[in-house]
């Protein structure tokens, strides 16, 4: 969707409300959970990923995580794209049951790009490899989910694939994605 904002720049809208991802990313979210716990398993046997990770400290765990990989799209967001603490809305959805972080100015796609991926690498990937390699099956467990659960920032990132480095960004307020503002020479929709 394209709208006009002025005579030089023009808005394109980038977003999809959550219940209307396209299939693939459901698929892709089973995915980045199986695929991650692959090495554990190879290395140290389902069994043993099942007995501990089965552990009651999974869910607090996880919810530190959810709360860190919010934390870490404003930290990604605050220095890669200039933006001020005063800029961000924190909160609580109750229709997805998940927290969230809301950038509410814009910023270089670039560092967009960079806040969106962030949480994934941060809250995912390094601890997935660092509970492979010392046979922590929780943290490799949690870890995985939390790669899981970056599936819509995988999307978001995978609709910006195309744009400029020079458009600016702005987060969605309520969907996955953001606006991206061109100059209206600079379009390539």
């Amino acid at each position: 969707m394209t709208v006009a904002v002025n005579e030089t720049m023009q808005t394109l809208d980038l977003s999809v409300p959550l219940d209307k991802l396209p299939k693939w990313v459901y698929g892709l979210s089973v995915l980045l959970i199986v695929l991650p716990l692959l090495p554990f398993v190879l290395i140290y046997g389902l069994p043993y990923l099942f007995e501990q990770a089965s552990n009651l400290l999974l869910l607090p765990l996880f919810m530190v995580l959810v709360l860190l990989h919010e934390a870490f799209h404003a930290i990604g967001w605050k220095y890669a794209g200039g933006l001020k603490w005063s800029k961000f809305k924190f909160g609580f959805s109750w229709k997805g049951l998940a927290p969230y972080c809301h950038a509410t100015a814009p910023m270089n796609i670039q560092g967009y790009r960079f806040g969106a991926a962030l949480p994934g690498i941060v809250t995912g990937v390094v601890p997935l490899i660092i509970g492979t390699l010392i046979g922590d099956a929780m943290l490799t467990f949690a870890s995985a989910i939390m790669i899981s659960a970056a599936v819509g920032d995988i999307y978001v990132l995978w609709t910006l694939r195309a744009m400029p480095n020079h458009a600016q960004v702005i987060d969605h307020p309520s969907n996955a994605g953001c606006l991206v503002l061109l100059p209206e020479k600079a379009s390539t929709l």
